[in-house]
């Protein structure tokens, strides 16, 4: 290979995996047998990775024995083949029964509720301080690079819920893994393992939204598609996909309702430099349920995917059409900063010509525009860097947040600010406190020409995104939630390092405090995550 260093970092870095585990998939490759560790020899790591595919088989024998289902399954399409390849398996409606299985495997309940399959009684008269997390539910074993179980996500099966108990009550239609030492779904894609030989061979990527649809489409033969695994798509989800392509296939139904919100899972995709096309999924549907009517329907959607542009002004004439102000209107806030952003000069003039056609004016008012928008910087803040140019690195989802909480607090400081708790400091970056002072102490340093710029570019974009917008406030919190879920990702990545680093040095003594800050930090954020995201 091209890469540098020796086949060991090479593995490392394209499975994701540490040195013993590069050893181990290099010998399977290879077809040397290691010898095998007892588990209490293991590290905790490697002995969770034992933890969930025990877990896994469990699932797996338990569906077997439930033939209703199995029957669900096939009725929603999936084929018995797929089912058994692809692992599926069932979580019985019973408090103990994956724990019973994994005590019997000589795991303690200490160490499943660490890998996300056990959670902590918070009854005092219950007979055990732990119960399954996953009750009731079908099981999507989620992978990591190499193909390693690391989480799973359960969907509910309603015929097995207790009388007059609805899904919500029951934690909700799905449930998932909450982020631990293996699993952060903020950085994991389903089906990832599967997908990325295909993904880098066809140089694209398709995205769909549930564990369905990516099962469906690879049932289909579409295999470079992937789903994001209860979460909202991040930019740690961008940076694995950009390790191997720069196209990136988005589905929507072309006809629901409040199509122009899809803009914001766009404008991260579009700032991280990414080709996007959308793919139009017909009659209303989800992409599995397409595919399981028609699976030609999705492989000549995949074809005839349009980009992310022409499918925006697509979307603004079909609503707008009877009302010319209005597209203007729309089409300046939804479509012209995305061209603003494109750096090929011929296709931005491609673009500026495809609108005025939409909007029925001449192209000078439009290349106006744009050429506003370029100056003011904002379609930099979504143009994307070619590869080898000596450009900045594209901007984090956090970056992001961050730079539209501070617009919002320059742009209306006094109905803001008083909402900022003071805790609310610590979500920033480094780079950006400068910047959150200035607008805490109501001034700017002396030499401080450079931070008023900011500023006022910040607060122009914030008047520009959310100056027409009803519930500003409620945007605002939402923003602020999001900023703050950022933040302790951040901080869970630097614990996971911590630890990993400690257990290699064998200072076991000092894992202890970090493994309960792990823990805390990571309930915290599970409690976000049934909020409302942005």
């Amino acid at each position: 290979c091209s890469k540098g260093g020796d086949i060991f970092a090479f593995i490392k870095e394209i499975e994701g995996v540490d040195f013993p585990e590069a050893l181990e998939l290099l010998a399977s490759r290879a077809g040397v047998i290691l010898k095998k560790e007892d588990p209490h020899l293991l590290t905790e790591r490697r002995r969770y990775f034992f933890l969930l595919e025990e877990a896994v088989k469990f699932y797996e024998a338990e569906l077997l024995k439930r033939r209703d289902v199995l029957d669900y399954l096939k009725e929603r399409g999936l084929k018995e083949e797929t089912i058994k390849s692809f692992r599926l398996g069932y979580a019985p409606q019973s408090w103990d029964g994956a724990l019973a299985h994994l005590r019997g495997m000589d795991f303690r309940a200490e160490e499943a509720e660490r890998a996300g399959l056990a959670i902590i009684s918070q009854n005092p008269e219950a007979r055990s301080r732990f119960y399954d997390r996953f009750r009731g539910r079908i099981m999507f074993p989620i992978a990591d690079g190499a193909g390693r179980t690391i989480g799973f996500s359960g969907r509910i099966y309603e015929k097995d819920l207790p009388k007059n108990e609805s899904p919500e009550n029951a934690g909700g239609k799905y449930i998932n893994t909450p982020n631990t030492l293996l699993f952060d779904k903020s950085r994991v894609l389903y089906l990832w393992d599967r997908a990325k030989n295909e993904i880098r061979q066809s140089d694209a990527c398709i995205l769909v939204e549930g564990q369905m649809d990516a099962l469906m489409s690879h049932q289909a033969g579409i295999r470079n598609a992937v789903a994001t695994s209860g979460t909202a798509l991040g930019q740690s989800h961008l940076n694995l996909i950009r390790r191997l392509t720069s196209k990136l296939f988005l589905a929507f139904d072309a006809d629901a309702a409040g199509e122009l919100a899809t803009k914001r899972g766009v404008d991260l995709i579009l700032s991280s430099g990414f080709d996007v096309h959308i793919m139009e999924v017909p009659g209303g549907k989800d992409p599995a349920d397409a595919i399981r009517e028609n699976p030609e329907l999705w492989a000549e959607a995949a074809r005839e995917a349009k980009p992310v542009i022409s499918f925006f002004l697509g979307i603004l004439q079909k609503h707008f059409s009877s009302d010319p102000r209005r597209l203007k209107s729309e089409t300046g806030k939804l479509v012209l900063p995305y061209i603003a952003a494109i750096e090929n000069e011929m296709e931005r003039a491609h673009w500026v010509q495809e609108t005025s056609k939409v909007l029925g004016i001449k192209e000078e008012p439009v290349w106006e525009e744009v050429k506003k928008l370029r100056l003011r910087g904002l379609g930099a803040k979504l143009a994307s860097a070619a590869p080898d140019a000596p450009a900045a690195p594209a901007k984090s989802r956090r970056d992001l947040l961050e730079e539209r909480v501070l617009g919002m607090l320059v742009w209306k400081r006094g109905e803001f600010l008083e909402k900022l708790k003071a805790t609310a400091r610590d979500f920033f970056s480094e780079h950006h406190k400068p910047l959150l002072e200035c607008v805490f102490n109501e001034k700017i340093p002396a030499g401080g020409g450079k931070l008023k710029e900011n500023l006022e570019k910040l607060a122009l974009e914030a008047e520009l995104l959310y100056g027409e917008m009803e519930k500003v406030h409620e945007e605002f919190h939402l923003l602020l939630a999001e900023l703050e879920k950022e933040h302790l990702k951040a901080r869970l990545g630097t614990l996971a390092a911590e630890i990993r680093e400690l257990e290699t040095s064998g200072e076991e003594q000092k894992i202890f405090p970090k493994l309960t800050e792990f823990k805390e930090l990571s309930q915290k954020l599970s409690n976000h995550n049934v909020k409302k995201e942005i």
